[in-house]
């Protein structure tokens, strides 16, 4: 068992979501295409955690889905929990149902000022907290953590999975951590171990207890342009801009058309996204064509610093198997299969939500003027009982065959009591 101790000292007070901090002391963390993660923003660095001391990484199975990163994991003594790893959350969360039947105490709170517009949220903060990860044989653990108490309930809406945690920069500042998308396993080191064949390195900055690499974009006709982002695995999509990024340079996305999307909820209340496509992102030696970009349309958060480019999201690094190590300031790519893909976005549409307790039944929750979900005679409301006569298929396969452009699956409805059979001729929407 790896077992770390890392005790945090910084005021809990001090502590927002989304709010715009110092450069080098800022996170975020987004969920694109309807899933938006937390991440909390310390007003001042994270302190340092004490290393690792075993030599052998543990390697354990993983689940990737909707490009999320899924594993078992632990709080304290508690059952076993459906844990995201997000590299976008600067603290790990646990959702306040899990946090009431441990008993955790809370030892301050402070205001969570999500990216959305209409509400906010009390953050709740647990001292002395005991994550661990991994089975009986190769389990991973670290003691004396500060995690935050939040609702994220509306992960699981709207991917499918139930989501009881995050955990977040506690283990990556603790580990090597090395994540392989194609075979679904993650592996956890201490950060002085040995490193063999793991790809190209790349240089990253930690801020705030995220990672943060410079990259660059390409517009159609127009030079690269370089800027910071945060590389946030809690994003399902390829690349987020901050809106005043695209001002500033208005080349990028000269003749493109921006494309709406169904409006989402999450920490702070509606999100609204429109989507565009941009020539190119290059990240170290790798150049990447045509890549699809969520905009939000709001500057809030992260999103108010202007130094601040955007986020590099999971369709990016699901394309390798990637080794964070914070440790030396680098992230590590090697290639797989998926690297070539091309990057879509929906193309009905939809957005499609489930609801506990067993995140199964698929409801229609938003749906586009226009679209071919609206040319099909789909109604928010229905409920999808079945796609392409497969029943109990997980929302995030569901989600994922929806990206398809020029196919054209067949749902079955559940409209007022009546069986309804529809076919969607799916189309790209960016």
């Amino acid at each position: 068992m790896y077992s770390v101790v890392r005790e945090n000292v910084y005021d809990p007070r001090k502590l927002a979501l989304y709010r715009r901090p110092p450069l080098g002391v800022t996170s975020g963390s987004q969920l694109l295409a309807a899933i938006f993660l937390l991440h909390v923003v310390p007003c001042c660095a994270l302190p340092q955690a004490a290393p690792a001391t075993q030599k052998s990484p543990v390697t354990i199975p993983i689940q990737v889905a909707a490009n999320l990163v899924y594993m078992h994991g632990r709080i304290n003594d508690s059952r076993q929990l459906s844990v995201a790893l997000d590299t976008g959350s600067s603290f790990s969360i646990v959702a306040p149902a899990i946090a009431q039947q441990l008993d955790l105490h809370t030892s301050g709170t402070t205001e969570a000022a999500g990216i959305g517009h209409g509400s906010s949220q009390t953050v709740r903060f647990v001292e002395g907290a005991r994550l661990q990860w991994g089975d009986e044989a190769s389990r991973v653990s670290i003691e004396n953590q500060r995690i935050a108490v939040l609702p994220i309930d509306y992960i699981a809406d709207q991917v499918g999975i139930p989501t009881d945690a995050i955990f977040g920069s506690n283990v990556f500042e603790n580990f090597r951590v090395t994540v392989d998308y194609k075979h679904q396993r993650a592996s956890f080191a201490s950060p002085d171990s040995p490193l063999v064949d793991a790809g190209e390195s790349i240089p990253i900055r930690i801020l705030g207890g995220t990672p943060y690499v410079t990259a660059t974009l390409y517009g159609a006709s127009s030079s690269g342009v370089s800027g910071l982002f945060l590389l946030d695995s809690g994003t399902t999509g390829a690349l987020i801009l901050n809106q005043q990024f695209l001002s500033a340079h208005p080349k990028l996305i000269a003749g493109r058309k921006f494309v709406d999307t169904p409006s989402v909820n999450a920490v702070g209340g509606t999100i609204n996204l429109k989507l565009v496509r941009i020539a190119g992102l290059r990240l170290g030696s790798f150049k990447f064509d045509q890549v699809v970009v969520a905009v939000p349309q709001s500057s809030t958060g992260v999103f108010a610093n202007p130094e601040i480019a955007g986020f590099i999201g999971a369709d990016i690094m699901r394309r390798f198997a990637v080794t964070w190590d914070y440790a030396h300031q680098r992230v590590l790519l090697k290639p797989n299969s998926y690297l070539n893909e091309g990057f879509e976005a929906d193309a009905s549409g939809l957005r499609l939500t489930v609801e506990p307790p067993d995140y199964t039944t698929i409801h229609v929750a938003a749906m586009l003027p226009d679209s071919p979900a609206a040319a099909a005679g789909l109604r928010v409301g229905d409920v999808v009982t079945a796609f392409n006569g497969a029943r109990d298929l997980p929302l995030w396969h569901v989600v994922d065959e929806l990206r398809k452009p020029d196919s054209s699956p067949v749902l079955s409805i559940l409209r007022d009591h009546k069986h309804l059979t529809v076919t969607l001729h799916l189309r790209r929407l960016v």
